[in-house]
């Protein structure tokens, strides 16, 4: 998103707010093509064994 605003305020000639460029972004309909599937620092190996062991109480 910093490369979008930076040009948009170089191209502008003045700085906008982030939430502008957003605004400006949703407005012509852009939109993030790939939502992320997971957070990064997500343990993967973890939240596998807890869905193993995890107990459904009846």
């Amino acid at each position: 998103m910093s490369e979008i605003k930076q040009a948009l305020d170089s191209r502008l000639k003045r700085k906008t707010s982030l939430a502008a460029t957003y605004n400006l972004l949703h407005r012509h309909g852009w939109r993030k093509l790939a939502p992320d599937k997971r957070h990064p620092k997500a343990d993967v190996p973890a939240q596998d064994e807890w869905k193993k062991n995890f107990a459904i109480p009846s």
